[in-house]
């Protein structure tokens, strides 16, 4: 089984990958979900990125990610969300937790953290009672992948 498995190269159900996720949004395991996102960036051939100017470049990481949770269609995903200071690149609302993501293209999670701090993008979920985490990643051009993650909760 193992043997035919490896050899006919079957694959996991995609639905299965998507559950993944939702189990690990549900259970708010940040860690994890770094690792499964990762890994399915990591998996995207490198031709299919786009190349042509670093918005565009910055833009194919954002919606991807935004595609990849919004076809779950389990939570409330909201990409570039206004509000009175800015616009947050992602948030997911969950029962129990709230997560919200800001990306940089080659630049730090330190800095994407820095702006959802001075951006004030946690404040409209400053009276929820739900689990908030704040989370700043960093996208590689180069590598095509997640760079960086920092999480704040």
């Amino acid at each position: 089984s193992l043997l035919a498995n490896s050899y006919l190269q079957i694959r996991r159900d995609t639905a299965t990958t998507a559950m993944d996720w939702v189990t690990t949004l549900e259970s708010g395991d940040l860690n994890l979900l770094h690792k499964q996102l990762t890994a399915f960036f990591a998996s995207i051939p490198y031709s299919m990125r786009r190349k042509e100017n670093e918005r565009e470049r910055e833009r194919y990481f954002h919606y991807t990610f935004y595609l990849m949770f919004r076809l779950m269609s389990t939570y409330l995903v909201l990409t570039e969300k206004q509000q009175s200071e800015g616009r947050a690149d992602c948030i997911i609302e969950t029962p129990e937790h709230v997560y919200i993501f800001e990306f940089k293209l080659d630049g730090t999670a330190a800095e994407a953290l820095a702006q959802i701090e001075t951006c004030g993008y946690d404040r409209p979920y400053a009276a929820d009672k739900r689990h908030l985490h704040k989370v700043g990643a960093s996208f590689s051009s180069q590598t095509g992948t997640i760079e960086e993650w920092l999480v704040e909760d």
